[in-house]
């Protein structure tokens, strides 16, 4: 069974926005940026909650990001590379490709994906999972 792997960016005092809902200030540098794409290039099934899909889906749909040189770009390649799994009751279609729109959350089926290596994505997912048990 592949490793489940959660990941969120979070202030050491336990945030993931500021004051306005934004989170401008984890932009991370190129340093991070690198730790970042090696940590994820090995997930082959990412699991969004539809906030933080939409969040993320910018890595392919904004182009000055899907192009953009050196570790960003090199992340952007490793995001659109991947399965994404999105559970949402609110989203139509998703504007990115490899994404497919679940309605219900199964914490079953999402052991049963666990064949490969996945990332639940977000704080809001991850807490589901973990009280699903």
């Amino acid at each position: 069974m592949a490793a489940l792997t959660y990941t969120a960016i979070m202030s050491l005092d336990g945030y993931a926005a500021d004051d306005s809902g934004s989170f401008d200030w984890a932009v991370p540098d190129e340093e991070v940026h690198l730790f970042a794409n090696e940590l994820t290039r090995p997930v082959g099934l990412q699991l969004y909650g539809r906030r933080m899909y939409e969040v993320m889906s910018v890595w392919e749909t904004e182009p000055s990001l899907a192009d953009a040189p050196g570790a960003a770009g090199e992340f952007a390649a490793i995001w659109q590379a991947a399965d994404k799994i999105v559970y949402s009751t609110s989203l139509a279609d998703p504007p990115t490709r490899r994404t497919r729109i679940v309605r219900t959350f199964d914490p079953d089926e999402v052991r049963v994906c666990m064949v490969i290596a996945l990332c639940l994505c977000g704080a809001a997912l991850s807490m589901i999972y973990r009280f699903a048990g």
